[in-house]
């Protein structure tokens, strides 16, 4: 099947097509990691409580916190890569985009949505959000993904996220087509995305801390095109070294800056930005990090270890939506004996695995009984592509 088999004559010009990357299980252990940070993040806020007076395990607690919105800045990101990867392929019009990607996201979603909702009735303290008084009008918000873009408590904690990337896959495919439309160059291209990226950024920075993240899923247009030309196989080990060492210092500097330790000195705007810059810096470098991995050292797939680590960064949507009810239901079965019991701190993060692995064993049922199969079913319907989606 050619290149433009599914969209329409004169949907798009055939020349010039871009170079296909194919599967990524490079990228898929980056979502492993970005997904189990997401889920240390949130384990920690029920194990925080009972860790007061354990140096040690404050610090893993104050630690995983640092590091948790890193997860999800990566993902916000790889949501924008795979986007202009998959627009760049013209396989798709915009409808065919759009609709592939909303099925995938929403079916899941709502599964796990009306399943917390139940939850929430069955056990108080489940969720935040006030599920007893919750009317069509009220609930709206949920089912469309506005907490992110407008005031309101989610049922699940991950709709704040998930609305920023629907709010993207509506809007940024447009200026996608809208480019290649009018022909316009890379270089043309790397100016409009980075444009919008700074645009989005300083929107969030003036209007409030959360719409930056919006930034990132123009950001990551913006690192597709950075390396759609480039040959990563014959990048200099060098190169991958220094990705590396620039990747570490942004983590630290992350971690001392979310962790206040540079003091308070500075303009709280200057720290805000500061902040926000190193985590579009840290998620970009860790994505070219993984695509000279991904280039430049193939006998890596056959490393075991990390096959079954990238099996589990391709459900990591699944495991994304899952993750923070079962932490919720975890803490609530499983914490408030500990506590009766007079257990030490590092029990809770002894048992963490456990439920590391409920979350993880729930979301490959989840992927392989709805998601896969709604992709492949509207793939089907589409006519069939290879593009990964």
């Amino acid at each position: 099947m050619t290149g433009s088999s599914l969209a329409p004559p004169g949907t798009l010009a055939p020349s010039a097509p871009e170079p296909k990357l194919g599967r990524l299980p490079a990228f898929d252990v980056l979502r492993a990691g970005a997904a189990t940070l997401v889920f240390l993040y949130h384990y920690a806020g029920f194990a925080h409580p009972q860790s007061t007076g354990a140096v040690t395990i404050e610090f893993v607690d104050w630690l995983a916190t640092r590091l948790g919105s890193i997860g999800t800045n990566l993902l916000l990101l790889l949501s924008g890569f795979f986007m202009a990867q998959s627009l760049a392929s013209r396989r798709f019009t915009y409808r065919q985009f759009v609709s592939l990607r909303l099925v995938r996201i929403y079916v899941p979603y709502l599964i796990v949505l009306l399943a917390a909702v139940v939850f929430a009735h069955l056990r108080p303290g489940f969720s935040r959000a006030d599920v007893s008084g919750l009317t069509l009008s009220s609930f709206l918000p949920h089912l469309v993904l506005f907490p992110g873009l407008f005031p309101a408590q989610p049922v699940l904690t991950v709709t704040w996220t998930l609305s920023f990337i629907v709010a993207g896959y509506l809007l940024f495919p447009l200026i996608d087509f809208a480019l290649h439309r009018g022909n316009v160059q890379r270089p043309g291209r790397l100016v409009a995305w980075a444009a919008l990226t700074a645009l989005c950024f300083a929107a969030g920075l003036f209007g409030g801390m959360a719409s930056i993240r919006f930034s990132y899923v123009p950001a990551g247009c913006l690192v597709y095109e950075l390396q759609a030309r480039t040959n990563w196989e014959r990048a200099r080990s060098g190169t991958l070294r220094a990705l590396l060492a620039v990747a570490a210092l942004y983590l630290v500097l992350r971690v001392l800056l979310d962790g206040n330790l540079l003091g308070t000195a500075w303009h709280p705007l200057v720290r805000r930005a500061a902040f926000s810059v190193n985590g579009l810096v840290l998620t970009s470098t860790l994505v070219a990090i993984a695509l000279i991995v991904q280039r430049r050292y193939r006998p890596a797939r056959r490393n075991r270890l990390l096959h079954y680590v990238a099996g589990f960064g391709r459900t990591g949507y699944s495991f994304y939506l899952l993750h923070g009810p079962v932490v919720k239901l975890f803490a609530l079965l499983v914490f408030p004996p500990l506590v009766a019991l007079h257990a030490p701190a590092s029990v809770y993060w002894l048992l963490m695995p456990i439920c590391w692995l409920l979350a993880a064993a729930g979301a490959l049922i989840l992927y392989r009984a709805v998601e896969r199969p709604c992709r492949r079913l509207l793939m089907r319907s589409l006519g069939g592509s290879s593009v990964r989606a």
